[in-house]
């Protein structure tokens, strides 16, 4: 199934419309389903859908969004990786499940200086002052999330004490500092 989609908020909304209500989570490298609050096995999914939606001309900002059939329980539901990490993040095997028939859609928001509602931080802001911005992990006072799901981590620029969106291309910089909240474990991505 191939959607004709400008954003994640309407990528969400569509397949939410089919169905797919259920949401799902990458924890200690693998799918775990929120609403029966247990791990799936990688061999029990089909991936519906899998998109790639990118931004700008250099792919420096990139979402994922995956539309997943659970064939055991017959459940389906939505992955979203608003910050383009399952590859490096998840099981070998359920990572090459996720993206072995992902496509890649272009949207139009390269040059936006935000992204839902946050102000976005490109990599050459970044690159000025890498000092500046953190990514925090589990904060209990994340903005809310505008496809229907929570934040599990954001970027958060310390001079200004406000959440900001970092584009993709920051969290794969060494130099991005991770801070989890309240000694939550940091997930090993870099």
């Amino acid at each position: 199934m191939r959607l004709k989609v400008t954003d994640v908020v309407e990528a969400v909304s569509q397949l939410v419309s089919k169905g797919y209500d259920r949401e799902y989570r990458i924890k200690d490298s693998h799918l775990f389903d929120l609403a029966r609050n247990s791990p799936v096995d990688p061999r029990d999914i089909h991936v519906d859908t899998a998109i790639r939606l990118e931004s700008g001309s250099d792919a420096g900002d990139a979402s994922n969004i995956y539309a997943i059939s659970d064939r055991r329980t017959h459940g389906k539901g939505l992955l979203i990786d608003a910050f383009d990490l399952f590859d490096e993040i998840c099981d070998r095997r359920l990572a090459d499940r996720l993206v072995d028939n992902r496509y890649t859609q272009f949207t139009d928001d390269g040059d936006v200086p935000s992204r839902y509602g946050l102000r976005k931080i490109y990599k050459s802001e970044f690159d000025c002052d890498p000092e500046r911005y953190v990514l925090r992990i589990g904060y209990p006072d994340f903005p809310e999330c505008p496809f229907g799901e929570s934040f599990s981590m954001l970027g958060f620029d310390t001079a200004e004490q406000a959440y900001v969106w970092l584009v993709t291309s920051i969290f794969r910089d060494s130099r991005l500092n991770r801070i989890p909240y309240q000694g939550l474990e940091v997930p090993d991505n870099e």
